[in-house]
């Protein structure tokens, strides 16, 4: 077995470690502009020094109708490329390969970005709206993706990762719960996969040769078995990685985990989907103690290890976790107050 904390490879390149700081937004660094600011570079340069070896920024919006929120990063021309370059830029100085995560929010965009909303099919949730996608929208919605991408590589960073999960845009295609069509784009299992395969394959057109093309997906869409198939699907369109976390919604998956596991269903669902492919597998979901990851990699349940609130709650998370020095415990706020303001978290204060 490997070094269990030592390098692994990832693609063409090299990690440091098997950790990844996986994607967390900054709700109110970028402001309403989506511009990157100095907060912004000084979180990332704080959180990654002696940090963790896989760094994907945070969900960065590609069409400025389908934020999550106002404040969030973009991506989607090209004024931006520079100021995301200075992360890419920090993310590398700090030993770390540099992934940017790629969103669109589809129905979940906030009334306070827009009043159309956008998703597969028509669809109605707590007295909000939203249109089911034309096929020209889904094509142009494509095209932004694989444009994003382009402007991913001019800023510096090693590959994106498309978010196809946490109930966003593409998990509406995936989800039966949502996606009614009859076209090309709904009905059958391959016609629910197809937008990933078609914005796959646009993205490759569009970068490098070795540029690393990773996708966020759900362990539940609709079912473990069929997430199963999907990633197996993924493998093969030639997806990089999968990154394995929850889907549409939050339905717990029907597969029991052993009674010595000691993460929960989410992470259970990406071990499950690791004994599936041959691609790189990254588990995430209140991973917070040693225990647990030392579980996960010496049983080698995953490939790499996402540790999300446990670095905001203690920037020097890995370093403590590798050398020397106590870990500060993520206390795990309902809501994190992280997430409101980063200032706020009283394990920072």
């Amino acid at each position: 077995m490997t070094n269990l904390y030592g390098k692994r490879e990832f693609g063409k390149l090299e990690l440091k470690n098997p950790f990844v700081l996986p994607p967390m937004v900054a709700f109110g660094f970028a402001g309403e502009s989506g511009n990157v600011s100095q907060r912004n570079i000084d979180h990332y340069d704080e959180i990654t020094k002696n940090g963790a070896g896989l760094v994907v920024v945070e969900a960065t919006c590609i069409n400025p109708d389908g934020r999550l929120s106002p404040d969030q990063l973009a991506i989607w021309d090209d004024s931006y490329i520079e100021g995301l370059g200075k992360l890419a830029d920090t993310i590398h100085k700090n030993g770390a390969v540099a992934i940017i995560q790629l969103h669109h929010a589809g129905l979940n965009a906030k009334a306070d970005v827009t009043d159309y909303p956008v998703t597969s099919s028509d669809f109605e949730r707590k007295g909000r709206f939203s249109k089911g996608m034309t096929e020209e929208q889904i094509k142009s919605t494509i095209a932004e993706f694989a444009s994003s991408a382009e402007r991913a590589q001019k800023a510096g960073f090693d590959g994106i990762e498309i978010h196809g999960a946490h109930g966003y845009l593409l998990t509406q295609f995936f989800s039966k719960k949502v996606n009614k069509r009859t076209d090309e784009y709904g009905g059958s299992f391959d016609n629910r996969n197809l937008i990933a395969k078609k914005i796959h394959d646009k993205v490759r057109e569009k970068t490098r040769k070795g540029f690393i093309v990773g996708i966020r997906m759900g362990c539940n869409d609709d079912n473990i078995e069929e997430s199963i198939e999907r990633a197996k699907e993924f493998e093969k369109i030639g997806y990089d990685y999968l990154h394995v976390s929850t889907g549409f919604d939050n339905t717990q998956i029907e597969v029991e985990a052993p009674a010595d596991f000691p993460c929960n269903w989410i992470v259970y669902g990406g071990t499950l989907i690791k004994e599936k492919v041959g691609i790189p597998v990254i588990g995430i979901n209140k991973i917070l103690k040693k225990e647990q990851i030392d579980y996960l990699l010496q049983n080698e349940l995953l490939d790499l290890v996402a540790i999300g609130r446990a670095q905001l709650a203690d920037h020097d998370y890995i370093e403590h976790l590798v050398g020397e020095g106590d870990i500060v415990t993520c206390i795990e706020c309902r809501p994190c107050k992280w997430f409101t303001d980063g200032t706020k978290c009283p394990r920072h204060i």
